[in-house]
């Protein structure tokens, strides 16, 4: 079921956030075109670690769910020790 006013809350907040860097893009337009290809190098190299860190996440998680099953399945094939421990 879903949560009615959770989409335009989001679509307000990506709103904000596109005119509030549109003003600092304004403001700083000097600097921006003055420093433009560093800035484009710097998102490229800011986009590939997100990337990366979102894969190594993914790889850890898919790791720790496998491990997980290995555990229980080794703990299901024991026997119970035949008497009870004090």
């Amino acid at each position: 079921m879903p949560i009615p006013g959770r989409v335009p809350l989001a679509l307000l907040d990506a709103l904000a956030a596109g005119l509030g860097l549109g003003y600092l893009a304004r403001d700083h337009r000097d600097a921006l075109i003055s420093h433009g290809p560093v800035l484009s190098i710097a998102a490229v190299v800011g986009i590939a670690v997100i990337a990366v860190a979102y894969r190594g996440y993914r790889v850890l998680r898919r790791t720790n769910t496998r491990m997980e099953a290995l555990i229980a399945d080794e703990l299901s094939r024991r026997t119970p020790s035949p008497r009870p421990r004090r």
